[in-house]
C-alpha cells in the first residue's frame, strides 16, 4: 500500500496515505479474514 503518514493531513475526502484510512482499511481486511476463516470451520462441520 506504501507508507502510511504519522498525522493526518486532514483533507475531505481523506486521501489514501491518511493514517485512518488506512487503520480502516486494515481493520475491514481482517474481518473479512477471520469471516472466511469461521465460513471455512463452518464447511467442515456439515
Amino acid at each position: 500500500m506504501g507508507k502510511v503518514k504519522k498525522k493526518c493531513c486532514r483533507s475531505t475526502p481523506r486521501c489514501k496515505k491518511c493514517p485512518v484510512v488506512a487503520l480502516l482499511k486494515a481493520r475491514d481486511k481482517a474481518k473479512k479474514k477471520a469471516l472466511k476463516k469461521e465460513r471455512k470451520k463452518d464447511k467442515k462441520a456439515a
